[in-house]
Order: structure tokens, then C-alpha cells, then sequence
């Protein structure tokens, strides 16, 4: 099967792309021995089953992240037979960099120019047939949220061709390039494959031409050592630097002669609606508003109407009573027990997976796409950046912070966006401390939608103020000049609903394949734990803590020790105890500041240790376990003292 591989630099709409072209079964994984989702689905051309990639957005190949690790390695190891390049109509330049990259490397490429509806209203125009002309490929203007376009690029797939742009490539590295290219070795597939690991091997990070060196089978060879050094001492720079340059020189060339601009006479009321959103009050407003409207939509819709169906009518009703006079058919108390009891498989896996968790993330996938489709998310990092830098940061950290809500996890591994060591830091601690994930915040929202707003406001105070002053304590003790923001502003737009659902999709699905099977050994592990008393052990253990000083039932501890392993899946014990009325709304307003201000999932403890080291990740564990505790104590206590209800 041929491939085509996508690739853009960020936010250029390739994932639209994608999910227009690919078929209903694409699939999500992480790529081996990394984080990077790779979104891999197929499409029909000329009647042949074509491999479609899609991997997060770069801005070039030359850096050692993961991102750009997984790119390259895609690019080499599976040899595409095309590349898909997404550009952005209204920020050709930033897009063209990359592109100079690939036309140096001699890749059949095709290249799709997203969003010129959106460049339109800025008075941008791209000459498409002079762009075709000038890189010697398939140029294709598309609108993907609309699919405009996207039949033009399926046909063109064919007709894709090495650009030939002439190149500004110095000769001495063009000379490099063409000794390394010889001395690969010939399990490289691809003559383009060999030029691209040439141009790899002279990468001035040491990890990336570490890398290529060994797949070009060049690692120890003289030859290819020799014209690498040649090549470095004609420059006073890293010669990533050098072809940086060169390929914004590029750039600059194409973009001048293949784009023009025309006057823009009119402003759209999306355009005045996305101007409201930087300014401070009308911005303060607009935030607050959809803050408020996550809370409802998640809050009392998913779990008023979706769950409740689900939870009484549904596996209540219709599932559990013949299910449970199935399994009192069989004549062993121990397997009766494993299926249907207190912490049997259908209690702890089907039923809180099915009936509670799934239906609230889909609900807030949706929600949260509309948003992120709408180009909202640049504004709030204008609008934030002020605060930011109270903490430490700048408006650049409010991607990793929106992207926390999503999952931790992931927000963690895009903390490498920010400038600094120290930058990163402060985010990571921030994100472990304040910022729950999807799934633990969905749960907790229905959670206090049965108690009252002013229970949610408390505890989205407590937990905001808390971060917020944590932030400027690190600030302070970690006191250094904090670096420039810049972000390029995208226009207010329309959210694609196809494009929602596909997103929606691909989360729900990748939750369910993450989910279940921890769900289903956390039921185990309960059963075993219960049946052999450890839990009653654990609760007296931690009794003088939790009921002591946070005033919360001994069970509460089952909550913590499951969020741990999977963050919903404590959430979700203690959704269960709420129901069955072992807390008052005063208990659970303490415990929901407690879960959310308690220490990450494993996963996410395992990646800060990877980032940070072990020394400072298991000093930030301590000091958000101290935080959590300390704070549920004085909330209890004053609410004791002050007699407040809720």
C-alpha cells in the first residue's frame, strides 16, 4: 500500500485535513517509545487504498524533540510515496521555511494552502498558478472546515512532483549534502531518503546527526566525518543555523513573488468579536462566560439528562436486574462477587466507563473543540499574558495550561514550547498542582452540579487563588528576566462541526482504549485488596489524616490511591460515594479541592521524572500532596468553625 504523509507546522489545519480525507476507521496511537500521537487512517485514489499520516505540527526537522524525532524517523523509516504539505494562507513565509527543507531533500511533494477564505478577509491572495509555477509541484487551495478543495487535493496526489525551486544552498554544504548522500548506505529506500539523512547529519544538534549519521551506516565512516567537517569550518555557526537562514531566504523569495495584497474595506462582526476578546474587560467577560457554560453544558446537561438515563434507566434498569439473576445462577460466592459486587467488574469498570465517564468526555470533547476550532485559544494567551508573567511565565504558557484540561499528560510534554528551564519548571509544578485533566474535571463538574454553584465557585476560587500564589512564590524564589511572546493571531471563526465531531471522536475512542483496561485491573485490584483486608488496613492507617484533619469518611482514601493510577477512575469512587450519601456537600466541597490539588497520575509523575529529574519530581509530588492536604485541613476547619453549608 502506497503512504502520503501530512505535514505542517502548527495550527495550519492538517488535522481537518485529515479527517476529511481518511476513511471512518483512522486510528490514534502514540508512536513507539513516545507520546506523540500519530493519527494513521486510509483514502481511495484512482481506485487504490492509500496510507494517510498525520503527525503533529514542526517547524522543522533538524531539533531533538520528540515531535520532530517522530517526524523524521516517519519520513525515513516508512518512506512516503508523497508528502502532504499543509500551509496557511494568511502566514505562507512561516510555512514556506519548511518547505524549502523538503524541495532541498528532493520529496515528491503536494502543497496544500488551507484557509484562504481567512487570508481573503486580510487582503491576502495567493497566485496559485504562479506558486505552481515557481516550485515546480501541485499547489491546491482547500478551506477544510468546509472541504473545499479536498477533492482537488485526493487528484492531485497522483501528479505530485520533487519542487524545483532553485536552491540557495551554499556549495560547500551543497557539497556535504552530495558526499553523504553517496556514502549511505543502500537499505535507504529512497534517493530523497538519502539526501534528507545527509542533510540530518549536518544538523549542528548532536542528538539528531547522531541519529542520521547511524541510519545512513556512515556513523564511523571517515569519508562522511571528513566532508561533515569541511563543512562545519566554513562556517563561524551551526550549520542548522546556516541552512535556517538559507531557507528563510528561500522562503522570502517564493512569498514575494507569489503572493499579493488587495484593501480590506470591511471588518466582519466575527473579526470585532475576535478584537473584544483581547481586551480586558470585554476579554474578562467572554472567559468568565464560557467558563460558566462548561460548567452547565458538562455539569447539569451530561450529567441531568445523559447520565442519569444512563446510570438509572439504562444499566440500573435494564441491565443490572437480568444481569444479577444471570450471575446468581452461578454456585460460587467468589465468582458472583468478581462480576456484579461492591467492587466487582460490571460496579467498577462497566458502569462508571460506560454510564458516567464516556458520555460527560464526549460531552466535553465537543464542547471543548468548539472552542479550540474557533480560534479562541491565541486570544486567551494575549489576554492572560499579563497574569503569566506574575507567575513566572507568558502568554505561550497558556497553551500547555488549556491543553492540561485535556490531558496532563500531553500539556507536560508541550512545556518544552517554552523558552527556559525555569519556564518549564513553574508550568510543570502548576499543571501537577491546579490544572485536572478531562476526564477528572468532566467528573468533577457533575460531581458539584449536585451540590450548587456556590460549592463550585468556592472550590474553582480555592484551587485558581492557590495556583496563582504558588506561581508567584516559584517566581520570586526563581527570580530571572522572563522571555518575549510573540504569537501570530488567528481571525474568529465559525467552528467546523465535522471537524468537532472527528476531534470528539478520536478522544472518546483514544479514552476508551486508554480507560478500560485500567478500570478493569483497578476492579481487580480493589477486589483482591477488600477481600484480603488491606483497604480496612489503608483506611485505619490514614484515618488520623483524612478523618482527623480533613473531616472526610476513611474511604476517601480508596479515591486518592485510584487517582494515582488513573485520575477519572478515583473521581469516579468518589462520585459513587456522594450517591450513596457518605458525604454531606460541606465534605465535598474539601474533598474536590483535595483531588484536584492531589498528586498527578502515574503516567504524569513518570513523565516529570523524565523531564525533570528525580530529584525535582519527587520534590514537586511533596509539595502538591502538602499543598492538597494542608488546604482540605484549613477548608474543613473553617467551614467547621464558620458553620458553612452548602
Amino acid at each position: 500500500m502506497k503512504k502520503a504523509l501530512l505535514i505542517g507546522v502548527p495550527n495550519v489545519g492538517k488535522s481537518t485535513i485529515f479527517s476529511r480525507l481518511s476513511d471512518s476507521k483512522a486510528s490514534v496511537r502514540s508512536y513507539p517509545g513516545t507520546a506523540v500521537e500519530v493519527k494513521r487512517g486510509v483514502l481511495k485514489v484512482d481506485g487504490y487504498d492509500v496510507e494517510l499520516i498525520d503527525i503533529p505540527g514542526v517547524y522543522n526537522l533538524f531539533a531533538n524533540t520528540e515531535t520532530e524525532g517522530v517526524a523524521r524517523r516517519i519520513l525515513i523509516d516508512e518512506a512516503p510515496d508523497v508528502v502532504i504539505q499543509v500551509c496557511d494562507a494568511k502566514n505562507l513565509k512561516r510555512s514556506f521555511m519548511l518547505t524549502a527543507l523538503l524541495a532541498e531533500c528532493h520529496i515528491p511533494l503536494v502543497l496544500a494552502v488551507n484557509m484562504i477564505d481567512e487570508a481573503a478577509q486580510k487582503g491576502i491572495k495567493v497566485k496559485r498558478h504562479k506558486l505552481e509555477e515557481l516550485l515546480g509541484t501541485v499547489v491546491v487551495e482547500t478551506i477544510a472546515s468546509e472541504g473545499v478543495g479536498v477533492g482537488h487535493l485526493v487528484s492531485a496526489l497522483g501528479k505530485a512532483l520533487k519542487p524545483s525551486y532553485p536552491s540557495r544552498l551554499p556549495a560547500v554544504l551543497a557539497d556535504a549534502a552530495v558526499t553523504l548522500t553517496a556514502l549511505t548506505d543502500s537499505v535507504v529506500s529512497t534517493e530523497w531518503g538519502k539526501r534528507a539523512l545527509a542533510f540530518f547529519s549536518l544538523a549542528g544538534d548532536k542528538e539528531t546527526a547522531r541519529w542520521a549519521l547511524s541510519h545512513c551506516g556512515t556513523l564511523d565512516n571517515p569519508e562522511a566525518l571528513t566532508a561533515i567537517d569541511k563543512a562545519e569550518r566554513g562556517f563561524h555557526r551551526p550549520l542548522d543555523l546556516i541552512m535556517s537562514r538559507v531557507n528563510d531566504l528561500w522562503a522570502e523569495s517564493l512569498y514575494g513573488e507569489s503572493v499579493y495584497f488587495t484593501t480590506v474595506t470591511s471588518t466582519p462582526l466575527l473579526n470585532r468579536i475576535g478584537d473584544l476578546a483581547l481586551t480586558p474587560l470585554a476579554g474578562s467577560l467572554i472567559l468568565i462566560s464560557l467558563v460558566i457554560s462548561l460548567y452547565f453544558i458538562v455539569g447539569k446537561f451530561a450529567a441531568g439528562m445523559v447520565v442519569d438515563f444512563l446510570m438509572n434507566d439504562f444499566f440500573g434498569g435494564m441491565v443490572a436486574p437480568p444481569l444479577k439473576s444471570a450471575v446468581a445462577l452461578i454456585p460460587y460466592p467468589f465468582v458472583r462477587d468478581i462480576i456484579v459486587g461492591e467492587y466487582g467488574l460490571f460496579t467498577m469498570a462497566v458502569v462508571p466507563v460506560f454510564g458516567l465517564l464516556l458520555p460527560i468526555l464526549t460531552v466535553f470533547f465537543f464542547t471543548f473543540g468548539l472552542i479550540e476550532d474557533s480560534g479562541y485559544i491565541p486570544r486567551l494567551s494575549i489576554l492572560l499574558d499579563r497574569i503569566f508573567r506574575k507567575v513566572g511565565l507568558n502568554g505561550k504558557a497558556v497553551l500547555p495550561m488549556v491543553l492540561g484540561f485535556s490531558c496532563v499528560t500531553m500539556a507536560t510534554i508541550s512545556t518544552r514550547v517554552l523558552d527556559s528551564k525555569r519556564e518549564r519548571f513553574i508550568a510543570i509544578f502548576l499543571l501537577s498542582l491546579g490544572v485536572p485533566c478531562s476526564a477528572k474535571l468532566s467528573i468533577i463538574l457533575v460531581v458539584l452540579a449536585q451540590v450548587s454553584f456556590a460549592g463550585f465557585l468556592v472550590v474553582a476560587g480555592v484551587v485558581f487563588s492557590l495556583t496563582v500564589v504558588t506561581g508567584i512564590i516559584l517566581n520570586r524564589l526563581m527570580k530571572t528576566e522572563t522571555t518575549n511572546f510573540i504569537m501570530e493571531i488567528p481571525p474568529i471563526r465559525i467552528p467546523s462541526v465535522m471537524n468537532v465531531l472527528a476531534k470528539t471522536s478520536y478522544r472518546s475512542l483514544l479514552f476508551l482504549q486508554e480507560a478500560v483496561p485500567l478500570f478493569i485491573l483497578a476492579g481487580v485490584g480493589l477486589f483482591f485488596a477488600e477481600k484480603i483486608g488491606l483497604l480496612t488496613i489503608i483506611e485505619n492507617v490514614s484515618a488520623p489524616v483524612i478523618k482527623g484533619f480533613l473531616g472526610l469518611p476513611p474511604q476517601f482514601a480508596e479515591s486518592l490511591i485510584l487517582g494515582f493510577i488513573r485520575g477519572e477512575a478515583g473521581v469516579a469512587v468518589l462520585k459513587k460515594m456522594v450517591d450513596s450519601g457518605v458525604m454531606n456537600h460541606s465534605q465535598l466541597v474539601v474533598a474536590m479541592v483535595v483531588t484536584i490539588l492531589f498528586i498527578p497520575c502515574v503516567t504524569n509523575f513518570m513523565l516529570i521524572i523524565k523531564e525533570q529529574g528525580t530529584k525535582k519530581a519527587l520534590a514537586i509530588i511533596f509539595a502538591v500532596t502538602s499543598c492538597a492536604i494542608l488546604t482540605g485541613g484549613v477548608m474543613n476547619h473553617i467551614f467547621r468553625w464558620a458553620s458553612i453549608t452548602f
